[in-house]
């Protein structure tokens, strides 16, 4: 039987990278005690009470009808209010459509603004699933290499090379997924201006920006004349503790919302109310749950790097904000996908390789720092063990 081509778009490495994650997953539901940091969540961290208090009574109110396509009022309005304040200018409504996660959300806005021909710019290592979501209505994903040694960050000369009349969208994420960097602003300043001159989107992935510092992150959308090119895209998974739910956003300019639904109609035909009403409490009590979350990794992270640091050889790569550590194994004379799956069958520990990201991320490993604080210290007693064997 035959298959489009899409199906060969959206498989590859990106999907390959999670190879590791789903044998540790099938091992663990066969008994084996298996240490799994290979996915980016908080492992034991519970959605907190008082949205899951939502959901029951939105059900009890018989909130489990269909629902408005795009999102329901109350979800777009507490939405809209969040960004006005955030961006500093007046988001409406209109502005906002709602998506089962940030990754639909990716790549309804893909299928969107991309077609055979045009070009996608995304910066190296970039999520797994970009280039699939990225070049699945037939565009040409083009990649920026970043280097280890400069913690991924990216130069605006290396990402203006790549700018050709063929380049329709800037894929910019920050908090950076896997590396936790941040860029700063005069590199996002300097994006704004290449796509307002040559009519290109900027596609911003911001799922963890609550996870730094207040008054660290600033939102490309929110600076001067940006928002008619600029993309947002997040959602409650990281920053609520609720990766299960499935709700995410996209602000933008109103006719790219507009089309937006029309995809959505026919893709979707709109996401569970009591989930949406959940999504309104979270964000409602964003500062209060955030800072939460935050706190919590942050101080998992310091003790991860800080046990790792113990390891001879061990070279800590970025791992500055967000849910990942990420670090170099090249000193072992393994590549990075090698050393995970060492990690995993002799010592039952699952980490990412980041050579799926992008070869950027080629001899770098991604672990989840969302784990209890005993099952990291085994996970890097782990890594410190088969480092020493090599």
């Amino acid at each position: 039987m035959k298959f489009t081509n899409l199906t060969n778009r959206v498989g590859g490495k990106g999907a390959d990278a999670w190879d590791i994650h789903y044998t540790a997953i099938e091992r663990k539901r066969n008994g084996v005690e298996i240490i799994v940091l290979s996915i980016g969540q908080e492992m034991l961290e519970p959605t907190p009470q008082i949205i899951i208090d939502s959901a029951f009574a939105s059900l009890k109110n018989a909130r489990h009808h269909y629902s408005e396509i795009g999102g329901e009022p109350e979800l777009t309005r507490v939405i809209a209010e969040r960004y006005s304040k955030e961006f500093g200018i007046p988001i409406s409504q209109s502005n906002c459509a709602v998506f089962a996660g940030a990754q639909n959300a990716l790549f309804a806005t893909s299928l969107c603004t991309l077609e055979p021909g045009d070009e996608a710019i995304v910066i190296e290592p970039h999520y797994a699933t970009y280039p699939a979501t990225f070049s699945a209505g037939g565009a040409r994903v083009v990649p920026v290499t970043t280097l280890p040694e400069r913690d991924f960050m990216p130069t605006t000369q290396d990402v203006l090379l790549k700018i050709t009349d063929r380049t329709r969208a800037i894929v910019i994420n920050s908090p950076h997924n896997p590396s936790g960097v941040v860029y700063d602003a005069e590199f996002m300043e300097t994006m704004i201006d290449v796509c307002k001159r040559n009519d290109i989107w900027l596609i911003s992935d911001e799922v963890y920006a609550s996870l730094v510092a207040p008054g660290t992150f600033r939102h490309p959308a929110s600076m001067p004349d940006a928002f008619d090119n600029c993309i947002t895209i997040s959602s409650v998974s990281k920053s609520h503790r609720m990766t299960g739910w499935r709700i995410g956003w996209v602000i933008a300019q109103q006719p790219l919302i507009e089309r937006l639904f029309d995809l959505s109609m026919c893709m979707s035909y709109g996401l569970p109310m009591f989930i949406q009403d959940a999504a309104v409490t979270a964000i409602r009590n964003t500062d209060e749950i955030s800072a939460r979350v935050r706190n919590d990794i942050d101080c998992k992270r310091q003790k991860v790097i800080s046990m790792l640091n113990e390891i001879d050889g061990m070279v800590i790569r970025g791992s500055k904000v967000g849910m990942f550590v990420t670090f170099d194994v090249r000193n072992w004379g393994l590549t990075a996908t090698e050393f995970a799956w060492r990690l995993l069958d002799e010592y039952q520990v699952a980490v990412l390789p980041c050579r799926a990201f992008g070869k950027s991320g080629e001899g770098i490993l991604r672990m989840n720092i969302g784990e209890s604080e005993s099952n990291l210290k085994s996970a890097c007693e782990c890594i410190g063990a088969l480092a020493s064997s090599l």
